[in-house]
């Protein structure tokens, strides 16, 4: 999350390289490019931040006019991207200067490596946008909820640094005060494990993810994950300038958090809405609640109503409950849930049967090359868990799980999608789910070993 912008818009570089490539476009249409395109980078100013467009209700009228607009955006962005390669794209994002740093996109998204980020403009700057704009809340991956499963979500371990130093102390209290207006409304729990706190890097295993600090001059105040991304991946880093946030100002590192902690459990940026009529990123989510205004995941420059306090809204309180299930004595409101027959139960569906694991030691996959295994019979609600590497894993084969039938190179629900031979899903088998798909698939040659536990 960044704070010192005035609105998502892509880099000036990248304007200047699609004003180059497309010098008949019209003037009066290019230069508002920046409203309503896919973020990759910030105006920066040098004040607390900003609301970059005026107030709008989100009237049926408005709702209408916003939709004709992104889609008259989407028709002007593919005409300008009609030459753009994915080098002039890549020169526009901002990565992160330090070991296994991510590409930013949408001011606080991380995208973990450039094969990542390739697949994220052949798939959402180069094409042109879909002109079905769906409206939710909760990330998808190929359809399926980008969620921790039954067993992970009451167990989502955590260090903070000691490297924050003289902040150390406070770090923690901001992480439980933030993590606890989660944990309120959902069957989620985080847990500080102060244990790991001295060894607290992005390769520590002990726990689920790490909590850092980091200097990248501004270019966030901090950014996070989404749960389908591997074990070194999945950070909370928190830069310099949330420390220095004018003391009262409304925007602070406790709302930093409390956003960011939306997206570690699976939460998208609700400005994405064709209602709030600017911002929109893409379609990979599904409906929760009606548009929230004012909700913590809601950037207010991008059309918000709410402040930089970012507290959770009655309708973020009843979304995430639906997601994970509801706390012990929060009771979710069906007037503010799009559908409560799509709500998860608060505990793990009971699974009598025993898990079970199969190995398939000294595998290989040649580039391009696709290898199958299972099915694997699998209990709804179960987890079933895929471990792809080994200490002589070489190359960089690719990891795919699907419930429908075989994984394809475009269908999967789990994908994590990494450098190298090591990655792993886990995965609550959904209802109506009776078996699990395995491929790897050669991004490159690679060697590796196979492990599936899954519970018939």
């Amino acid at each position: 999350m960044r704070s010192r912008f005035l609105v998502v818009v892509v880099g000036g570089v990248l304007v200047m390289a699609l004003a180059a490539c497309n010098a008949k476009e019209d003037p009066a249409t290019t230069s508002s490019a920046t409203d309503t395109t896919t973020s990759t980078s910030t105006a920066a100013t040098t004040s607390e931040p900003e609301r970059a467009v005026p107030k709008i209700e989100a009237t049926p009228e408005a709702v209408e006019q916003a939709k004709e607009d992104l889609q008259k955006a989407a028709d002007r962005d593919r005409r300008m991207r009609a030459c753009l390669t994915f080098e002039d794209f890549e020169a526009t994002v901002y990565k992160e200067p330090f070991e296994g740093g991510k590409y930013i996109v949408n001011g606080d998204t991380p995208i973990a490596n450039k094969k990542q980020l390739r697949e994220f403009f052949e798939k959402k700057v180069k094409p042109p946008r879909s002109t079905r704009l769906a409206l939710s809340v909760i990330d998808q991956v190929s359809g399926l909820d980008n969620k921790w499963n039954q067993q992970t979500k009451k167990n989502l371990t955590y260090c903070v640094s000691t490297t924050f130093g003289s902040r150390y102390a406070a770090v923690i209290q901001q992480m439980e005060n933030a993590t606890a207006e989660w944990e309120k409304a959902s069957a989620v729990d985080f847990i500080h494990d102060a244990s790991q706190d001295a060894t607290c890097t992005a390769t520590n295993a002990a726990v689920v993810f790490d909590v850092r600090p980091v200097n990248v001059n501004e270019e966030y105040l901090a950014r996070a994950f989404f749960p389908s991304e591997p074990r070194a991946a999945r950070n909370v880093l928190i830069d310099e300038s949330s420390f220095t946030l004018p003391s009262d100002g409304k925007l602070q590192l406790a709302g930093i958090l409390r956003h960011e902690l939306g997206h570690t459990i699976g939460f998208r940026h609700e400005q994405t809405r064709p209602e709030s009529g600017t911002c929109f990123e893409d379609r990979n989510w599904r409906p929760l609640t009606s548009y929230d205004a004012f909700s913590v995941m809601h950037y207010p420059q991008c059309n918000g109503k709410g402040d930089w306090s970012l507290m959770l809204t009655d309708k973020d309180k009843n979304g995430v409950a639906c997601v994970y299930g509801p706390a012990a004595g929060f009771t979710i409101d069906p007037a503010l849930i799009s559908s409560t027959t799509d709500c998860a139960s608060a505990e793990p569906t009971p699974v009598a049967a025993q898990a079970q694991t199969q190995n398939f030691p000294a595998q290989s996959v040649d580039e391009n090359a696709e290898e199958l295994y299972g099915p694997f019979a699998a209990a709804p609600g179960s987890t079933i868990e895929v471990v792809m590497g080994g200490a002589g894993a070489t190359g960089d084969p690719d990891l795919y799980v699907r419930f429908a039938g075989a994984p394809r190179d475009n269908a999967y629900d789990c994908r994590p999608y990494t450098d190298g031979p090591a990655e792993t899903c886990a995965l609550t088998v959904p209802a109506g789910a009776t078996r699990a798909f395995v491929m790897v698939r050669g991004y490159a040659t690679g060697t590796y070993d196979l492990r599936v536990t899954h519970t018939p």
